[in-house]
């Protein structure tokens, strides 16, 4: 299992979700994230506004997720965002005790 955490604009907040979702995936959390990214001038107590999209899929589903963002979030422009994947190594759903990816 893989978690994918999304970076994006909060104009395509609502765009990358729908998106995700018609890959088959079932499970997704947002929030709001503020941050600079590393090539912005530093900016003292000053942060851009982002929305941050996470999920956990199963693996065979991570390229389909990462091209689906891709397609839906790329504007061309600098801080479209990013994507970051990382291993899941188990899940507990926490009501009905199932493990694994049985769990997301």
């Amino acid at each position: 299992m893989k978690q994918i955490e999304a970076i994006v604009q909060p104009g395509m907040r609502d765009q990358v979700v729908k998106a995700i979702k018609k890959t088959g995936v079932g499970g997704i959390t947002v929030s709001h994230a503020q941050g600079q990214g590393a090539a912005d001038p530093p900016l003292v107590g000053q942060y851009f506004s982002k929305e941050r999209i996470v999920t956990v899929v199963p693996d065979s589903k991570v390229d389909d997720v990462l091209n689906s963002i891709a397609q839906v979030a790329c504007t061309g422009t600098k801080g479209d965002g990013k994507v970051f994947v990382t291993n899941v190594e188990d899940a507990l759903d926490i009501c009905t005790k199932q493990k694994g990816e049985s769990a997301i």
